[in-house]
């Protein structure tokens, strides 16, 4: 579940739209990033949110680029581990350059055109270079709901469940990225779901150290009890 909610103390505004979604919401000075999902003790959802004419400006200004590489290199934020990371456009960029000079007559079509070359090149830089996903918002409807639906599926293990049997069949598992291979097989295994095959894979690496590891190292992982763990390790022995 959803432990709480940091919100970086410069997001008040936000703070209406989530207030009766979280039981636990603080307010701090971020190092990066502007909303944190606590899902567990251990681990948090980073988002960076940013308007439509914030987003825009940040990228011709440079400050998108180096707001995001501090977010890709870290791995921890206030002794939580970094679960993923988000980028949040709040506001329609249409909206955005329905008041500015680029649709002045004086510049024409080219600059449109020009604007939006340089808008798709940015998106795909965040996306593959940096790797972050970009969700687009268009009102404060939109962002309440995204972040109510997002708290949903972390607390269901649906953003990290491997993709459902209807997606493929079982003679061509090989044809899955690796990690969602070994979730596969891990997940087929007696008394392991998506969710602790998911938790099992992170916290040990591989299937191989899953399968040597003790009872007692199988007890640390999130969701495994004594019970749990004496039958997963049967299974390997």
């Amino acid at each position: 579940m959803v432990l709480k909610v940091i919100l970086d103390h410069r997001e008040k505004s936000i703070l209406p739209l989530i207030e009766d979604l979280y039981d636990n919401i603080e307010l701090s000075l971020l190092p990066f990033g502007d909303i944190i999902l606590v899902t567990d003790k251990k681990r948090a959802v980073v988002i960076e949110r940013k308007s439509s004419q914030d987003f825009i400006s940040s990228i011709r200004s440079n400050r998108l680029w180096e707001q995001l590489l501090k977010m890709m290199k870290a791995k921890e934020i206030f002794d939580y581990k970094i679960k993923r990371k988000i980028l949040l456009v709040h506001g329609r960029i249409s909206d955005y350059l329905e008041n500015i000079s680029i649709l002045n007559q004086d510049r024409g079509e080219n600059a449109l055109s020009r604007f939006w070359a340089s808008l798709s090149g940015a998106m795909l830089e965040i996306i593959y270079v940096y790797g972050i996903p970009i969700i687009f918002v268009e009102d404060d409807e939109a962002i309440r709901h995204f972040l109510r639906i997002l708290a949903r599926r972390e607390e269901n293990g649906l953003n990290d469940k491997t993709p459902k049997a209807r997606w493929f069949r079982r003679k061509r598992i090989s044809s899955l990225p690796e990690k969602d291979e070994k979730l596969f097989l891990l997940s087929s295994l007696p008394y392991i779901g998506d969710i602790l095959a998911n938790n099992l894979l992170e916290h040990f690496g591989s299937i191989a150290n899953i399968a040597n590891a003790s009872i007692e190292e199988l007890k640390e992982v999130e969701g495994i009890g004594e019970k749990k763990a004496t039958k997963i390790y049967n299974t390997f022995h």
